[in-house]
């Protein structure tokens, strides 16, 4: 009887053992099921406060918003997805009786701009708008017909890594109708893909500049085919000689149908100082016979305008500016201040390169104010890099001290933009006793308040902060979404009467798609919804929402993956 007794306890036990082994592959997946649901919730909730605000566009921005709708969901309710779709191209389509020139200008803009979300999702749709399009080439301007070709172009870059033969066609249809500066870098994407086609669609771009002599479209080949020679510092592509020894036949025969004359001196000089005089050592490799019809052009440019007259200074030199020393010497020689800016700006580039930091910093704060004017705004992001870069390699070096001597040696109105790069590219593994995360992230939030940057710059600093506060400081996450939202809606404020009403909003939610983790929702989902619906901006507020809903959607697909994933028996 005790032995019947414990064999049936064994039974009993076993089957409890086995019991409980199923709940445990059971429970993460029920879990996972429950999170799942929620995201989905979130994603739909925040859906339909778009939907909502719809209603407040005018038709150009509502086209615009149903096609980011159909974007966003194409992958996870294609239905829903291609109805937007389709009722936002319908808008471009519908021509109004009387249409005048600007309202004709915005529904093209918005035409190009739903091409480029539609084009690589769906190529029935596409060619809707494609034809748009392509009937008003004979209709329109020439400004008009460039921009419906840089649409085309651009949406054939959308697609070149997925469907080259699609975007080879696109960029054929560009050259139809206009003279697309961004050709140059479909026809080097196109190449990488597939050589055969970009090969031909270069060929095709050689010949019509070569009927147009167009200076833009030019200029673009150079700098893509040779970069090397066009931007210090850029790499050399991986290009057979023949594309280039093209290019410099058609930079000939620009010169052979432009002599150089008094009335046409100043145009065509600075065309050869743009694209021509950078590769004169090219020309010299290529086409050695040749080679005397560009120097002398050169040449007869010379001394015509500062700063085209450093090119053909370079181009002329038989001693390479290579070096840090050598660029600072031929700034210093220089009685133009244009000049000694750019080559200090080489140098500094070069230093930097060269992971000099040290060095490049030095070059930067020698400039002086005019040349820091000069440089319109880039002195200052050259100078926050520079800084950052520099203390990062002082902190993961070990060197505190270094860091904290780079950081507080930056402009004061820069230090909080430094110590913002510095923790957005400080490494996880850090040591806890040197770890300056949050004391820099309220000294960052500290500086910004009390900068003098305009509220048109200020408001993206205040969302990076954002990021940075639910990364490392989540009980500060929602205070710093209302700062950050506060000074967009300064920034709505102060452009509210220089609202161009003829140039359509994007709707594009990627430029704060780094700054609004979906992961904020969880932390206090009301007081995040209530700020949103705060920025007074229905632009702002658009495009807020479509960076968190690709992030809440993002979410959702991150844990049907790990469903689909899961062990057999682990899901039912």
């Amino acid at each position: 009887m005790r032995l019947l007794l414990l064999i049936l306890l064994s039974g009993s036990m076993a089957v409890l053992i086995a019991g409980s082994a199923f709940a445990q592959k059971v429970a993460p997946v029920t879990q996972r099921d429950a999170l799942a649901n929620l995201w989905l919730v979130r994603s739909q909730t925040i859906t339909e406060d778009l939907v909502k605000d719809a209603t407040g566009f005018k038709p150009s921005g509502r086209a615009l918003l149903w096609a980011r709708l159909g974007q966003q969901w194409w992958r996870d309710d294609p239905e829903r997805a291609r109805a937007w779709i389709l009722k936002s191209i319908e808008v471009v389509e519908a021509v109004p009786n009387r249409e005048n020139p600007a309202e004709r200008n915005l529904r093209l803009a918005t035409a190009r701009m739903l091409l480029n979300i539609v084009a690589p999702l769906d190529e029935k749709s596409s060619k809707r708008l494609i034809g748009t399009l392509s009937e008003t080439a004979e209709t329109v301007g020439e400004l008009e017909r460039r921009a419906n070709a840089e649409g085309l172009v651009e949406a054939a870059l959308s697609i070149v890594d997925t469907d080259p033969r699609r975007a080879a066609e696109l960029g054929a249809s560009a050259l139809r109708i206009g003279r697309p500066t961004s050709i140059a870098w479909l026809v080097l994407r196109l190449r990488w893909k597939d050589p055969k086609l970009g090969d031909a669609l270069f060929s095709r771009t050689i010949e019509v500049a070569r009927q147009t002599f167009d200076l833009e479209l030019i200029n673009s080949l150079s700098h893509s085919i040779f970069p090397e020679s066009m931007q210090p510092g850029a790499a050399k592509p991986g290009l057979p000689d023949e594309m280039r020894t093209e290019l410099l036949k058609l930079d000939l025969a620009f010169l052979q149908a432009n002599p150089i004359n008094e009335a046409n001196r100043d145009s065509i000089c600075m065309s050869v100082g743009s694209f021509i005089a950078p590769v004169l050592g090219h020309f010299e490799n290529l086409l050695p016979q040749q080679a005397p019809l560009a120097r002398q052009s050169i040449n007869q440019c010379h001394s015509r305008f500062p700063l085209a007259e450093q090119r053909i200074d370079d181009a002329l030199n038989t001693q390479p500016l290579n070096t840090v020393e050598a660029l600072l010497k031929a700034g210093d020689d220089s009685a133009d201040m244009k000049v000694r800016t750019v080559y200090q700006y080489r140098a500094a580039a070069l230093a930097r390169e060269k992971k000099d930091f040290e060095r490049a910093l030095k070059i930067m704060d020698s400039m002086s104010t005019e040349s820091r004017e000069f440089m319109n705004g880039a002195w200052e992001l050259i100078r926050v890099e520079l800084a950052v870069q520099s203390a990062l390699s002082y902190y993961k070096s070990g060197d505190v001290y270094g860091m904290r001597f780079v950081i507080n040696a930056a402009p004061a109105d820069l230090q909080p933009l430094v110590r913002i790069g510095f923790l957005w590219e400080l490494p996880e593994t850090r040591n806890k006793e040197t770890d300056p995360t949050l004391e820099f992230l309220n000294d960052a939030r500290t500086g910004l308040g009390r900068s003098k940057f305009p509220d048109a710059e200020k408001w993206s600093y205040y969302f990076a902060l954002l990021k940075l506060s639910v990364q490392y400081q989540p009980s500060e996450a929602t205070t710093a979404l209302k700062e950050a939202v506060a000074a967009l809606n300064r920034v709505e404020r102060s452009k509210a009467k220089e609202t161009d009403n003829n140039k359509p909003d994007s709707l594009d939610g990627s430029g704060f798609l780094r700054t609004i983790p979906a992961s904020i929702m969880e932390m206090d989902e009301y007081a995040v919804r209530e700020a949103l619906s705060s920025i007074t901006a229905p632009e702002f507020r658009a495009q807020v929402r479509l960076a968190l809903l690709e992030g809440c959607l993002e979410k959702l697909r991150s844990l049907k993956q790990t469903k689909l994933g899961a062990k057999p028996g682990a899901s039912n």
